[in-house]
């Protein structure tokens, strides 16, 4: 409907521009030309300064793109196609930049659910914010916002947090699964249940539905609501200070946040598990190097933790493969040598790891010898001294480096003698 409005005053306004007499014959043929905007170029088509501003759009569009303002940048597109339905480039643009929001918010719903089920509620929250921010259609995340759950407990008994306890232990004590944590944490208002301290008292609540393995002498009375997550979203944008920073870099900053606030009470569990979350994360986003970052702290905690181990080693070869396709053959070579840290066994790395060596003298060799043709000796030496690195006694490759440091040095004495004389 809003294409439809916007093509019928860019008929009108064509129209009048051209007169009044016969509008109604010019304004279909305008119509139907207008359909063709894509097709033919703009200045057949349109007026000069509506030729401008659909230009206008679509460079905007594309800068932004660029920018990484995929937001801005799609804005720009649907204005464009306001003004030129059928423009390929704008469809073109509209199109790819749904689809990257769409996979940007379900990337960030996704952490918020990890975050959510180990008990890290605010960092969830942020997270489903970001999701919102970046795709406000998306119907879980809002609903993970929203949802209010309304529970009332008359009975509870308070703990006093021991050294080395977490509230999935108390989850465990009390009620028999350490996997009811989070009827605690939300209890006690509690936005990492993951965070707290010696000495700080908890109360542990009767549900029902749930046994409660606690002395009736310690039991004591009280009615209390669940406090669940924020009602609305106008509420969770309320979060976020007017002017300051935005969804996206508090969710940032949260998550930047988490090793040094694990490290306060030391779960050695929940560490390991979070930094496994975010390497399995990252390596499933193509993030390679950031993925072994967080595979190698699981791995100092844990030397024995199977799963890192294995991702270290996909990790470590699927960040030499790509450099192997770049022709960075060095650093490919490094590469699938860290793999063999993890799989020694690998007949794929070993044979990798000395195709990359190859390639690498190789294609610096024969850059050598074209430098030599051109006379370019200097650089011809480079390339040669690059293989001499690695392998000295490949293909006589330190006689060819005294050769060309020899002419070299006679053309140098020439053009010496030359400006002498």
């Amino acid at each position: 409907m809003r294409y439809n409005r916007a093509l019928f005053w860019l008929i009108l306004l064509l129209a009048t521009a051209g007169g009044c007499a016969g509008l109604g014959k010019k304004s279909a043929d305008l119509g139907k030309k207008s359909l063709e905007l894509g097709k033919k170029p703009l200045d057949k088509i349109f007026n000069k300064d509506q030729a401008k501003l659909l230009q206008t759009y679509l460079e905007k569009g594309q800068d932004y793109e660029e920018k990484g303002d995929f937001q801005a940048a799609l804005k720009q597109y649907r204005l464009a196609l306001a003004v030129s339905p059928e423009n390929q480039q704008a469809i073109e643009g509209r199109n790819k930049l749904t689809a990257t929001l769409r996979a940007k918010a379900e990337r960030h719903y996704q952490a918020g659910l990890r975050f959510h089920r180990r008990g890290k509620y605010a960092l969830g929250r942020a997270q489903f914010l970001t999701a919102l921010r970046l795709w406000p259609d998306h119907v879980r995340a809002k609903k993970m916002l929203t949802a209010r759950e309304q529970v009332r407990a008359e009975r509870y008994v308070v703990h006093k947090i021991q050294p080395g306890e977490t509230i999935a232990q108390l989850a465990k004590i009390y009620y028999g699964d350490y996997r009811q944590f989070c009827v605690i944490a939300e209890y006690n208002n509690l936005t990492d249940a993951t965070r707290v301290k010696v000495g700080q008292e908890i109360k542990v609540p009767e549900i029902d539905g749930l046994p409660f393995l606690a002395g009736k002498e310690d039991v004591k009375t009280e009615e209390k609501k669940v406090p669940g997550p924020v009602a609305s979203v106008e509420e969770a944008e309320e979060m976020v200070p007017s002017g300051e920073e935005t969804l996206e870099e508090i969710a940032e900053e949260a998550v930047e946040a988490l090793p040094e606030a694990e490290e306060e009470q030391e779960p050695v569990v929940d560490v390991v598990a979070m930094y496994r979350d975010q390497g399995i994360g990252l390596f499933n986003q193509k993030e390679y190097q950031e993925a072994i970052v967080e595979f190698t702290k699981v791995v100092n905690v844990d030397p024995e933790d199977s799963m890192a181990l294995e991702y270290l080693y996909k990790s470590h070869f699927e960040q030499a493969m790509m450099l192997f396709e770049k022709e960075d053959y060095l650093l490919a070579k490094k590469e699938f040598e860290a793999c063999l840290q993890f799989k020694n066994d690998s007949q794929q790395c070993h044979d990798y790891a000395a195709k990359s060596e190859d390639m690498y003298k190789e294609l610096h060799y024969n850059r050598g010898a074209s430098y030599f043709g051109k006379e370019q000796l200097s650089e011809a030496i480079k390339e040669w001294e690059l293989v001499q690195a690695v392998d000295p006694g490949y293909k006589k490759v330190e006689d060819n480096i005294n050769k060309a440091k020899a002419l070299l040095k006679r053309l140098e004495e020439i053009k010496k003698a030359q400006e002498q004389g």
